[in-house]
């Protein structure tokens, strides 16, 4: 969505601005503060300008310099002592505060460097000395006037102090931080205007401009990016006739989970209608107050861009009171029901024009950029009724964006409208009808997506929910006839309207699907739109400096029109340095990584391009992502423990004191980085919106990393590499390492018994990995001297398979479905992670008990007794880190077996799963570092428990379900409660109220409740919250389907 800022207030072009801030600092900061500060910024992306010696020529500013000061958004003062010394720094700061009409227009931030304010404001101490010496001087006598007022007015501005008592990473981060809330958002480049002019000057009537009565609101509604074109040409229209104005874009994004709050945003409206604020607001009460007092008197312009929530509209607008006579509110929204519901429930007057009906769609979170045409075409194939074929076809090549354009078509509201069933299912070239079917019943029968039927009867109940309603099914990335063929028989025939949607790279599966023709032929970009793409991927909402257009265009054409490689390489670009060298240094090297022509092998060079660039310690982490099936979506957590096994992470011996990181923390951060290069993509985040949970791997990037991996030549990563036999069920994949005479396998579910035969003579084993599932046969036909070998070599392993544990000396990560009823400690003492999916009892002995398992990491489900808390007593989990436990009954008292959890003073994450059994929380000590509690299965949870939990002080991520309360009305928390707590979530409690005292929660940005009928109030903090505040109609589950609730658990930790 459009946005503006107060720096286009005064008028000024977007398109003048050159920097996003200005640095002015005294020569001497330069290598030490100037010159962190200014690398810290840049790291941000904040386009920044820091002068050199060379441009300070002349006796006045001029050149470059004296430009820098004029086309900079923002500025940045480093007032040390020596600053008012310098007649070029008083020079700068004048032009400063003229420029920026002393922080009303643009704003300025003081940095003061072990000086007081007070001394910058009053010319005291070092300040009074400086001025002192120029008036001697004599020389500049006629600027000292214009001196000393800057002086006086930037004092008079709230900044950063920085002294011996602030460490300089902190009040670095604090400076960047200050700077990115107080640099104003750019509004959106419109290289292309709509041309509604009839609708704009329809939309300015409707405002009455001239009118200066009382303050009135105007509601556009409508969907996708023409709404906010729309609006921003409006708002450059009618702007100059008001006082002041303020553009809050992307409000819906700005309030969802990874964005901001309303505080934030009430705070820059005052910024940008030039009210100072010099503290926190601190609430949405406050910050309305704020408002109202401040603009009742001022005829503004605000424009409330994207809004989906009332409580949006009542923080930010208010009512007709808030604003002066003559004011104008605009709301841009994708909801027309947001516009009746603050209506009816403020009694104010809210004219609303629609623009669009339904022509946009909603489409993922991602750049989408010339698939209008496309998607109009798509659509019309998909209305025609008086054709007798049922089948619509997208074909391209791979990256050309075929699956972006059917996830357009597919979640756009006409498509909604047409076809009341829909159901989408990625086919992929290894694929599995049976996956296939439940992905499509996933869609059409969310109850059942899991079921466990045979491919025959999954069919048979796709074809039930399909038969005599008009459905639209959707088949992404179908590779030949024999899938097609498969899939087919389970879509009835057309008599009620259906269609099917189907993505191929062939043709020849278009002509044998008997699509309509033509079929759709995805084109290649354009240059225009290959601009547009690559701008938007590397600026975001910037602008290009006008010296690197012409050289971006360059490396935009040079992708031929390929979306993926236009992405991968702007993904390349935005991490260097803005400047003409560093771009041109890029340019020089394309050419030797063609791309685009026919033969898609070509286009992997591009995508080796990245990969090239990647650190060398990264590359064998990349690479083993083409070990997973195709579009698999991949536990990052299994993943990072698979990437240790195979030794491509080795701990780091710093000789501090201080503890090195983990590996597997080393391993977030190397999945960070290949995501932050468009290497690999976030399918879903954890709870938190910050850590990922499972991501996936392009398939041409795929292809690349069987392709590296496979080369006669590579002697990266100790030459892993992969095959992919056939003959032993669905999917395999073997990998082998030559130099280290290792390998590991990955087998499907309906594994054959041949698979311990593909295993390489004289060959090591790392890991064995089967798919998740019940698999008896998993490790049966085991050799006795085969099995003393494996248990020898083994690091990883996932099965479904009961198995003896103990005997593994070097087992890093176990992840089985049923593990030992009592399972000896003694010879783990390399174990990380256990995972089991219905829990693990443990043997204590005398020698146990001495026995430290110092690596344990992750240990999830143990069941609680006194056993496990013998061990716990004992110390021999010192530096667990996450932990689920079953607590049931049958194990003695959950007090006695709970009580030994405060030694774990490395536990982070706790999973407990009551048994529908009664637990005193409230006289359990916790461990203090704990950061996410999830509780399952309680009963009678009362007040009392959740204060306990609110004692926790670290606790971030609160997690309650499929329980019971003791109470109606639940309390969340007294004053200063839960000091931490970010995201709180509940599903199928049988709760009606929430109530907590003021100050409790009070980092709470995340509530969700997922079917919860009963519950009618929350907490007012819960209510702050607008658009975070959730309540969901979850999956149609039964309570008491263990199986998905335990994976549910599990996925926890």
């Amino acid at each position: 969505m459009a946005a503006s800022s107060s720096s286009d207030l005064d008028s000024t072009p977007l398109s003048y601005f050159k920097y996003d801030v200005f640095l002015s600092f005294r020569g001497y900061t330069r290598f030490g503060l100037t010159d962190t500060l200014y690398h810290a910024l840049v790291n941000k992306r904040i386009d920044t300008f820091r002068d050199s010696e060379e441009l300070r020529i002349g006796e006045e500013l001029e050149g470059s310099l004296l430009e820098a000061i004029q086309r900079s958004r923002m500025s940045i003062l480093i007032l040390c002592d020596e600053y008012p010394t310098s007649r070029w720094c008083l020079d700068e700061l004048v032009k400063i505060m003229e420029c920026s009409d002393n922080g009303r227009k643009r704003p300025v931030l003081p940095i003061y460097f072990n000086v007081a304010k007070s001394d910058v404001q009053y010319q005291n101490n070092e300040y009074g000395k400086a001025m002192a010496a120029h008036e001697e001087k004599g020389r500049y006598n006629h600027k000292l006037e214009a001196w000393k007022s800057a002086l006086c007015e930037v004092g008079k501005i709230y900044g950063q102090r920085c002294d011996q008592k602030t460490p300089w990473g902190m009040a670095i981060d604090n400076i960047v931080e200050e700077v990115t809330k107080r640099l104003p958002p750019l509004p959106l480049h419109i290289d292309h205007p709509l041309g509604l002019d009839s609708e704009l000057v329809e939309a300015k009537s409707l405002l009455e401009i001239d009118s200066h009565g009382t303050c009135f609101m105007l509601g556009i509604h409508g969907d996708g990016d023409d709404i906010s074109k729309f609006v921003a040409e409006l708002y450059n229209m009618i702007r100059p006739h008001f006082v002041t104005a303020s553009f809050l874009s992307n409000i819906r994004e700005k309030t969802s989970e990874s964005g901001g709050s309303l505080e934030d945003l009430q705070e820059t409206l005052l910024s940008e209608m030039g009210e100072e604020v010099k503290s926190k607001i601190g609430s949405t009460f406050k910050g309305s107050s704020e408002i109202k007092r401040r603009l009742g008197l001022k005829r503004v312009l605000l424009v409330l861009d994207d809004v989906d929530s009332i409580q949006s509209l009542k923080s930010l607008a208010g009512g007709i009171d808030w604003f002066g006579p003559g004011s104008r509110i605009i709301i841009t929204t994708r909801y027309e029901d947001v516009l009746d519901d603050y209506i009816s429930n403020n009694g104010v007057e809210v004219k609303k024009y629609c623009i669009t009906e339904g022509s946009s769609s909603t489409v993922k979170k991602e750049n989408v950029v010339g698939l209008e045409k496309d998607f109009e075409i798509v659509i019309n194939q998909l209305k025609e009724d008086d054709s007798p074929e049922n089948v619509v076809s997208i074909v391209g090549m791979g990256g050309l964006g075929k699956t972006t354009l059917a996830r357009k078509v597919y979640n756009s509201d006409e498509v909604k409208k047409l076809f009341p069933c829909r159901a989408w299912a990625t086919v992929s070239k290894e694929y599995s009808a049976k996956e296939v079917f439940k992905s499509l019943l996933k869609c059409l029968k969310p109850s059942q997506y899991e079921d466990s039927s045979s491919e025959e009867e999954l069919k048979q109940k796709v074809s039930k929910c399909l038969k005599g309603k008009k459905y639209l099914v959707v088949l992404d990335d179908v590779w030949d006839a024999k899938a097609w063929r498969s899939i087919k028989t389970c879509l009835p025939e057309n008599n009620n309207g259906g269609m099917i949607l189907v993505t191929t790279r062939n043709d020849q599966v278009a002509y044998v699907s008997e699509s309509k023709e033509p079929h759709h032929n995805l084109p290649f970009m354009d240059k225009e739109k290959s601009w547009e793409l690559f701008h938007k991927e590397v600026f975001c909402r910037k602008s290009c400096p006008p010296e690197l257009e012409p050289i971006g265009r360059s490396i935009a054409e040079s992708c031929k029109g390929l979306p993926l490689a236009i992405k991968t390489t702007a993904g390349l670009v935005a991490k260097r340095e803005r400047s003409e060298d560093a771009w041109e240094e890029i340019m020089d090297l394309l050419p030797y990584w063609s791309i685009a022509e026919e033969d898609s092998s070509e286009v992997l060079e591009i995508l080796k391009f990245s990969y090239d660039d990647l650190p060398n310690k990264m590359k064998p982490c990349f690479l083993y992502l083409g070990v997973f099936p195709e579009d698999d979506e991949i536990f990052v957590r299994d993943l990072i423990r698979l990437w240790m096994a195979e030794g491509f992470i080795e701990p780091i011996q710093t000789g501090r004191s201080k503890a090195p990181p983990q590996p597997e923390d080393i391993g977030e951060q190397y999945l960070k980085e290949l995501v932050d290069r468009n290497l690999v993509q976030v399918a879903k985040r954890r709870s938190d919106g910050k850590g990922v949970k499972t991501c996936q791997i392009h398939d041409l990037f795929r292809e690349l990393c069987i392709s590296e991996s496979n080369k006669p030549d590579n002697n990266n990563n100790n030459a892993h590499k992969l095959s992919f036999p056939s003959n032993l069920g669905s999917y395999a994949c073997l990998v082998t390492c030559n130099q280290s005479c290792t390998c590991s396998l990955f087998l499907d579910n309906d594994v054959k018994s041949e698979w311990l035969h593909h295993i390489p003579k004289d060959c090591r084993v790392k890991v064995l990995s089967f798919a998740d599932g019940p698999t008896p046969n998993d490790l049966s036909g085991l050799t006795d001297e085969f099995f003393k070998v494996l248990i020898k070599s083994l690091r990883f392993l996932k099965t479904g398979e009961s198995f003896e544990l103990s005997k593994f000396q070097n087992l890093e990560t176990c992840h089985t479905e049923f593990g030992e009823k009592e399972l000896s400690i003694g010879g783990l003492k390399q174990l990380r992670h256990l995972r089991s999916e219905f829990g693990v009892n443990f043997s204590v002995d005398d020698e146990g008990v001495k026995v430290k398992m110092q690596n344990l990491q992750t240990l999830s489900l143990a069941y609680a007794d006194s056993q496990l808390g013998s061990l716990l007593n004992n110390g021999c989990f010192p530096n667990l880190r996450k932990l689920g436990l079953i607590v049931h009954e049958d194990h003695g008292s959950a007090e006695e077996n709970l009580r030994s959890l405060h030694c774990l003073s490395n536990l982070r994450k706790l999973v407990l799963m009551c048994e529908r059994f009664w637990i005193p929380f409230d006289r359990i000590a916790f461990p203090s570092n704990l950061i996410q509690i999830s509780l399952s299965h309680f009963k009678d949870l009362n007040s009392m428990h959740m204060n306990t939990f609110g004692q926790i002080p670290r606790l971030q991520i609160l997690k309650l379900k499929y329980g019971s309360c003791e109470e109606e009305t639940l309390n969340c928390g007294t004053a200063g409660s839960f000091p931490r707590l970010q995201v709180f979530i509940m599903e199928r409690l049988g709760i009606k109220c929430l109530t907590s005292e003021e100050g409790a929660m009070p980092r709470l940005r995340r509530a969700v409740f997922y079917n919860c009928p009963e519950l009618r109030e929350v907490t007012k903090q819960m209510c702050s919250l607008g658009s975070n505040l959730e309540f969901v109609e979850h999956r149609d589950v039964e309570v008491d389907d263990l199986v998905i609730q335990f994976s549910e658990l599990l996925n926890d930790l």
